[in-house]
């Protein structure tokens, strides 16, 4: 099992407004390198304008400095993206989901996986800003009625093989009260993801018996014979555009 503290937010960005909304998310990523406690603060964006923000802290008060950040630029942000969705990740307190309640966020508790932390993955100066690599996913899916001790074990034999992929940085389980699963998978490289497809081919049948996937996010430059693999779930490709990860 893992710990969590931070969140996802979506957003739609407005017609025209790419480089306003660039000089805002550089600003912000600026302050947020002098955040002791902001370990990941990582904004991805598809072709037609679909933004995604991953953001994760130490801890609560971390996050609380974070957010003064957002508060000071909370009007250009806006003004350049529409936020669309918010989901928390791990067990935060009442005065920060209520601080986001006006996108109704779905929250998501750590339910299985594990992080290796001193592979997370380095910075890139790129023409003066601060942007990342990233290599991986989101899988998201709604449990089966019934099925939540049959999705676990079949969780935790994909967990206890994945320990053994040292490519695999990231394997992470997520789920609501209500059985909303979010899966976030990050890779050292392609031939680490192989690996781990490979995983999921031997897990898949038992997988899909006990939950239902609804989504899938692709998080980096990812080569088209990776995609292809996951075509049957249309996933949404967003690369990264700015950020890092500490």
């Amino acid at each position: 099992m893992f710990k969590n503290f931070g969140w996802i937010v979506e957003a739609k960005l407005n017609a025209g407004e790419l480089e306003n909304f660039k000089a805002v998310m550089n600003s912000q990523v600026n302050h947020a390198l002098n955040e002791v406690g902001t370990k990941n603060y990582q904004y991805y964006m598809s072709d037609a304008g679909d933004v995604l923000v991953y953001e994760r802290f130490v801890d609560a008060d971390s996050s609380h400095e974070h957010i003064e950040n957002w508060d000071d630029h909370s009007a250009r942000w806006m003004a350049a993206a529409a936020p669309t969705r918010m989901v928390h990740l791990g067990e935060l307190p009442d005065d920060v989901r209520e601080r986001h309640s006006a996108l109704s966020p779905l929250w998501l508790k750590p339910f299985g996986g594990f992080s290796r932390e001193e592979e997370q993955t380095s910075q890139i100066n790129k023409n003066g800003d601060t942007t990342f690599d990233n290599f991986g996913w989101i899988v998201e899916a709604k449990l089966n009625p019934g099925q939540l001790d049959t999705f676990r074990e079949v969780m935790n034999s994909q967990v206890e093989r994945a320990k053994t992929e040292p490519g695999t940085l990231n394997y992470q389980y997520y789920m609501s009260d209500d059985g909303d699963i979010m899966v976030y998978e990050r890779f050292k490289d392609l031939e680490a993801s192989h690996i781990h497809i490979q995983n999921w081919d031997d897990h898949a049948e038992r997988w899909i018996a006990a939950a239902t996937p609804t989504r899938m996010v692709h998080l980096g430059d990812l080569p088209k014979e990776l995609t292809d693999k996951h075509a049957a779930l249309s996933p949404l490709l967003l690369k990264p555009l700015g950020g890092f990860a500490k």
